[in-house]
């Protein structure tokens, strides 16, 4: 509901216009022409190089990469964005949707996915002995709601995560494996997540009933295979920005933003509850069965290493490390539920039916 009354509110804003989530920069002539000609009328353009959405937007209506030779040369980065294929994949309906419709589903997929997100950390939650309320935790997140304004894959990536940590819990082998690969698909940084999951899994859970390859495997093969097949249907120029986002030296960029001064007061605040998750998270994943938490390690891990690019701004450096936000205010409202003591915990399947509804 939450997505939907953002999406609706973002559109009423933009005179209907959806438009107004692929983010299309002005400064990006040749790609403004191509999507204009493909939809048949004007866009709405943000100032200077825009917004991931509109690479998306090229993305889908290419999925496949069946063109080569025109859609690669509209993207600022093709490798990078190549990798990135599940949102385009499925807000193009495996690529059989036409662009006017691809343009409106792009937002839609979005909404949708804000929802399941909500569904399956408010399951984990009811799983635990928790309120299905907590599932506000990923619905309110204001790193994936800047995902939504932009058209990015945080949203799809981090949902079908959540999805894939609820399907282990309920021992649903082939759910949670399916989802965790179409998550790394959607953002490769999710195999961090799922690697810290399988590795709790192997250190903690000696006896368990999914077997940690059947979550690694698949979601490595994917994101293997797929980089192949992108590799083979397309040349890929230098990238000059390969790197950009990471730094070999941990927390020099959140260091360099700390004392740029060119952060804002939130832009300090949010870094500053940054650093403290990157801390208190993995201390908690120690404490705690819940693998959603103990995926959100790998993005504590790789958090150190963010360069001043994404740490300087609270819009970047919240959807970066999106998962540490909404695995932090889980754990809060669980831990109350575990200081009431074992007798708690042992009633929380009979009180908390596992399966919602």
């Amino acid at each position: 509901m939450i997505g939907v009354l953002m999406t609706t509110r973002l559109l009423a804003d933009s005179d209907w216009d959806p438009t107004v989530f692929a983010a299309f920069g002005e400064d990006w002539t040749a790609l403004i022409e191509h999507v204009e000609e493909q939809l048949n009328r004007e866009v709405l353009t943000r100032p200077r190089p825009g917004h991931d959405g509109q690479y998306y937007f090229v993305q889908a209506t290419d999925p496949w990469m069946l063109n080569p030779e025109v859609n690669p040369g509209l993207l600022d980065r093709p490798a990078y964005r190549g990798q990135r294929m599940a949102y385009p994949v499925i807000a193009s309906g495996l690529g059989l949707l036409p662009p006017k419709a691809v343009i409106w589903a792009l937002p839609v997929v979005n909404a949708i996915m804000l929802g399941l997100g909500s569904w399956a950390v408010a399951s984990i939650a009811r799983r635990h002995g928790g309120s299905p309320w907590i599932g506000l935790a990923f619905a309110l997140s204001p790193g994936l709601h800047a995902e939504i304004r932009i058209g990015g894959a945080g949203v799809v990536a981090f949902a079908l995560a959540c999805v894939g940590a609820w399907a282990l819990e309920e021992d649903r082998a082939l759910v949670a494996a399916s989802a965790f690969a179409v998550s790394a698909l959607a953002r490769e940084v999710m195999v961090a997540f799922i690697a810290f999951v399988v590795l709790f899994m192997l250190l903690r859970e000696r006896r368990t009933k999914v077997k940690p390859q059947v979550i690694a495997l698949p979601a490595a093969a994917a994101v293997v295979g797929w980089a192949a097949y992108v590799r083979l249907r397309i040349d890929f120029p230098a990238d000059p920005e390969q790197g950009r986002e990471a730094t070999l030296v941990p927390f020099s960029g959140a260091v360099e933003a700390l004392t740029s001064g060119r952060a804002e007061f939130i832009d300090y605040l949010v870094i500053a509850a940054a650093l403290g998750l990157i801390l208190l998270v993995p201390f908690q994943a120690l404490r705690t069965n819940v693998h959603l938490t103990r995926g959100a390690v790998g993005f504590a891990a790789l958090g150190p290493f963010l360069s001043i690019f994404v740490w300087q701004k609270s819009f970047d450096i919240s959807r970066a490390l999106a998962p540490l936000f909404t695995v932090f205010a889980l754990e809060l409202f669980l831990s109350r539920r575990r200081s009431a003591g074992p007798a708690a915990a042992s009633g929380a399947e009979h009180v908390f039916p596992l399966r919602p509804g």
